[in-house]
Parts: structure tokens; C-alpha cells; sequence
């Protein structure tokens, strides 16, 4: 569950974020809406929310001094400004202070749920990121470490047709970028390519098989593949040929 403060002195716009988020079907639970920049700071401390939607200019404490504040208590809790049109500049400055994004009154609100939902992601991998770094230091494990594990268990399990960045990533408990950059430091290749790498030659040696002819279909379900389409599809990529076809020249060659 996410955590939402929103401060905004305007009690239409106040309402109407809390209402309109509360719509959507995402893990966010709205804990605080407040109406000037000294109970942000007071809703903050009390429930280290991960995501702030706060107006810029707000009574008592301007946003620039809720912001340096919100930053100490949690330097990972992602900011929506919400700003006038005639505080941009002020809304450029807040950017520096590390913010997600700002909103311009008035707000879009058809665009406001992607943004809600690029900030929990966000959240979410650098998270993710700080755990394993964590891990690392706590037990050595580096990234060279952690590189060398996923290689090996890409290599055991590539044939289990549910096996995507999100299911090994949340395995080895990194973020899906992190996992996709130690991928293309070990290999050069990107998840998907790797992946498909090791399907395909293993499919190359089903093929070629002396004792038993399998069947396109059988081929592509055992090295992983949800669809015998997609496979021949993936097969062609890699080597310029059908699957069918390199059975035959490979035959004919023998």
C-alpha cells in the first residue's frame, strides 16, 4: 500500500485529487489532505507517505521549505508539485530539490493516473535497488555476484514458458532495471534476446535430435515458448530460417 499526503490550500482542488485518486483500481490509500505548508510538514513526520501531491505556494510554510523538510525525513518519497501557470519558474527551482514531476493548474486529470502510476514504480525499483545494496554489503554479494546467479538460473529454467524480467527480478529481489543492465553487462544482449538465446539453441538440438523427430509443437513447448507461431517467429529472427527449414538443409548437408 502507498501511502498519499496531499496539501493544497485550495479545498476544490484538494478534494477533488483525493476523490479522483481514490477512483482509481491502484494500491494508494489517501492518510492525510491538509491545507497549507505546516500540516504537510506535520503529515509527513507523522506518516512518511511515499508519494506528496502538494501545491507550490501554500500559507504559512512555502513549498520549497516543505520540500527541504520532506527530504530529511525521506529522501525516496516521490513529490508531485502542483503549481499556477505564473509560478513556473518557481515550480523549475522546486525541480532541483529533487521533486518527480510538477503539475500545472489546471491539473490534467486524465494524465494524473500515469503519473500516479510511474511513482509507485518508481518507488518501487529504487526500493529495490537500496535492498540489494544492502544485501551486498551485509553479505558481500556483489553485482558481479548477482550477475553470475541470474546467468545460472536463466540457463536452468529457460524452458518454463512463464519466465519474464518481472518473475526473476522480483526473485532476486532487484528492480527490473537493475536486473536488465547486469543482463547486458554478462551477455551484451538485452533479457529478452538472452533468453530467447538460450531457448533457441537448445531448440537447434531438439532439431537436429538423431533418435527422435519432434514436432514443431513439441519443440516449442519444451524450450519455453507459450505459442509454436511465436516460436517459429523468434526462430527466424535468430538464424534467417524457419525452424522447419533448418531441419531440412541440416539434413540435407549430413
Amino acid at each position: 500500500m502507498f501511502r498519499v499526503v496531499i496539501a493544497d490550500d485550495e479545498i476544490t482542488i484538494r478534494n477533488g485529487l483525493k476523490k479522483l485518486i481514490e477512483s482509481y483500481d491502484l494500491d494508494l490509500h489517501i492518510i492525510a489532505a491538509v491545507e497549507d505548508g505546516r500540516e504537510a510538514i506535520e503529515a509527513i513526520k507523522e506518516y512518511r507517505p511515499e508519494i506528496i501531491l502538494m501545491d507550490i505556494n501554500m500559507p504559512f510554510v512555502n513549498g520549497l521549505d516543505v520540500i527541504a523538510q520532506a527530504r530529511q525525513i525521506d529522501k525516496d518519497s516521490k513529490i508531485i508539485i502542483i503549481s499556477g501557470y505564473d509560478q513556473f519558474e518557481y515550480a523549475q527551482k522546486a525541480l532541483e530539490f529533487g521533486v518527480f514531476c510538477y503539475l500545472l493548474k489546471p491539473i490534467d486529470y486524465r494524465s494524473l493516473k500515469g503519473i500516479m502510476e510511474k511513482a509507485m514504480e518508481d518507488y518501487s525499483n529504487r526500493i529495490w535497488e537500496k535492498s540489494i545494496l544492502k544485501e551486498a554489503e551485509t553479505t558481500q554479494v556483489s553485482s558481479k555476484d548477482i550477475g553470475n546467479l541470474v546467468i545460472q538460473y536463466l540457463k536452468e529454467n529457460f524452458s518454463k514458458n512463464y519466465l519474464s524480467l518481472k518473475i526473476v527480478a522480483e526473485k532476486f529481489f532487484v528492480s527490473q532495471s537493475y536486473l536488465t543492465r547486469i543482463v547486458k553487462q554478462k551477455t551484451e544482449l538485452s533479457f529478452t534476446d538472452y533468453l530467447n538465446k538460450l531457448r533457441i539453441h537448445m531448440a537447434i538440438k531438439l532439431l537436429m535430435d538423431k533418435e527422435k523427430t519432434y514436432t514443431m509443437k513439441e519443440i516449442s513447448d519444451m524450450v519455453g515458448y507459450n505459442s509454436q507461431h511465436y516460436f517459429s517467429r523468434a526462430f527466424k529472427n535468430y538464424t534467417g530460417v524457419s525452424p522447419n527449414q533448418y531441419r531440412n538443409e541440416k539434413n540435407i548437408n549430413l
